[in-house]
């Protein structure tokens, strides 16, 4: 993590806005990639709320949770505020992937069932002090470039240890997403608000729509406390698609009326899990059909160099003195390797090759040595990729942590891959 120095930020364009600020899409000449920049806005905020903000997005550090890369001061010309710097998502979110490809292939409806849930259980049961995400809803799942689950926005997300009654701002989050205690003005949020979120976000996921789309606010606002849930009906016709019937159950329980009936996410996980290796040997092949439908449909983002190349720098604000310097987790570049010439998309050669890779199953324990050695993988994400089960899996992990950490380190692992399985590469 680092501060951005002035003028870093080229060809910012915004692409979103919420009670929040607005969010912009750029390239950062410091980290040598394409960026979205959150601006949060100061007006009426405390230096120490601020920072007691970027200290949770950055304390919440885990795979399926979208990264805090940097902080920096907002250039002129946007609403004054402080820029929070992550990776931007070139797939947008899952509400964008369901209005982009309507028929979303079930392997990959339950991968990103069961992310979401890993990323939830880390939030409220590997954090501490937990915190409590408050907007879980399909616009706030954003999607990497192999389509894994990001969490993001916690605009709303509170400290558990430092909740207070919140009835008003409260509302901000998606009423249809919202469990029926969080009406009463004397509410105070806990985990099991979350929970519910993931009950109707599962409905969404398995039906492919949004709840109550054409309800107004007042009378969802109304008939939630009353127990009426999204339309079951949408998603008990699909019940004989393998593993629909335990998402269902999954799904009731955690849309209970009352909090303390429903499973926290630790209880959830294993069957999100469980769910999720019916379709395994499946996973692939669905990512790759659905990123073969997102390129025709042109709704793909342009490249991060067409970005860099066409860049105008803009000058910065002064609100540097409210940003203070955090560690930097910026991959370095890769030593050469004699001999190997790496192709010239290593993300993209990866994704292509992924399923053949997997299959080959090479031996990867050196290579993780390495790469962990190296800072490109961390400990936490070596354990991720060490619980997953099979060889098969843990290959299909340790790709997926490398393609998401971009260029640098998808070079770095095909060298090592040179090193220690030439053979394979020359296959391909």
């Amino acid at each position: 993590m680092q501060e951005l120095p002035p003028g870093d930020l080229f060809n910012l364009q915004r692409v979103g806005e919420g009670g929040f600020g607005q969010v912009f899409r750029g390239w950062s000449q410091s980290l040598g990639m394409e960026v979205a920049l959150k601006v949060c806005e100061k007006e009426g905020r405390t230096i120490e709320e601020i920072e007691k903000e970027r200290e949770m997005m950055h304390r919440a550090n885990f795979t399926y949770v979208l990264r805090l890369l940097a902080v920096c001061d907002t250039p002129n010309g946007i609403q004054s505020g402080y820029g929070l710097v992550m990776e931007f998502m070139p797939h947008g979110s899952l509400h964008t992937l369901f209005q982009q490809v309507p028929d979303v292939p079930w392997a990959l409806r339950f991968r990103i069932l069961h992310q979401v849930a890993l990323g939830m259980n880390y939030l409220h049961h590997i954090l501490v002090p937990p915190i409590i995400h408050r907007d879980l809803k399909p616009a706030n799942v954003l999607l990497s470039k192999v389509l894994d689950v990001q969490l993001t926005d916690f605009g709303l997300s509170k400290n558990l240890i430092s909740t207070k009654s919140v009835s008003l701002d409260c509302m901000a989050g998606t009423l249809a997403y919202m469990p029926p205690e969080a009406f009463d003005v004397n509410y105070l949020p806990t985990k099991y608000f979350d929970v519910y979120s993931f009950g109707i976000l599962t409905w969404s996921v398995l039906s492919g729509q949004q709840p109550y789309p054409n309800a107004p606010s007042a009378l969802i606002m109304h008939q939630i406390p009353q127990g009426n849930r999204p339309d079951i009906h949408e998603v008990i016709k699909w019940k004989s698609v393998k593993m629909v019937p335990k998402a269902i159950d999954i799904m009731t329980k955690c849309w209970d009326s009352r909090a303390d009936n429903r499973p926290s996410f630790r209880d959830c996980l294993p069957v999100t899990q469980s769910m999720f290796n019916e379709y395994t040997g499946e996973v692939d092949t669905a990512v790759q059909e659905v990123l073969t439908c997102l390129q025709g449909t042109g709704t793909q983002s342009s490249s991060s160099v067409d970005i860099r190349d066409r860049a105008i720098p803009l000058e910065t604000s002064d609100f540097s003195g409210i940003l203070g310097r955090i560690r930097d987790s910026v991959d370095t570049p890769p030593p050469a390797v004699k001999n190997f010439k790496v192709p010239e998309d290593a993300v993209e050669f990866l994704r292509k090759n992924l399923a053949n890779i997997v299959k080959s199953k090479p031996e990867l324990s050196s290579i993780l040595r390495t790469l962990l050695s190296e800072k490109i993988i961390n400990e936490e994400e070596l354990d991720v990729i060490m619980i997953t089960g099979t060889v098969e899996n843990q290959i299909r992990e340790t790709l997926r942590h490398v393609m998401n950490k971009g260029k640098r380190s998808s070079i770095r692992f095909l060298e090592l891959l040179s090193q220690h399985h030439r053979s394979l590469l020359e296959s391909f």
